[in-house]
């Protein structure tokens, strides 16, 4: 496997733990398990914090899919 396409599946695999982490912690607090103060405000900030990692992972990635893919990799 090509390092241009590892870094592509390791993005995917990445964003996906992200999002599946971010969703299991937004149903966590949803269903009251979580006894945050306003759960609206704690669900926002999560999804925010999720969405920015997600972000950084994807551009760090993508950069390093290029750059491989401009060396030949």
């Amino acid at each position: 496997m090509k390092k241009s396409t590892r870094a592509l599946v390791g993005m995917l695999v990445i964003d996906l733990l992200i999002l599946a982490g971010t969703a299991w912690f937004v149903m966590y607090i949803r269903n009251g398990a979580s006894l945050t103060v306003p759960p609206a405000e704690a669900i926002g900030t999560v999804t925010t914090i999720g969405g920015g990692a997600i972000g950084i992972v994807t551009g760090i990635l993508l950069v390093a899919f290029f750059v491989h893919r401009k060396r030949g990799n």
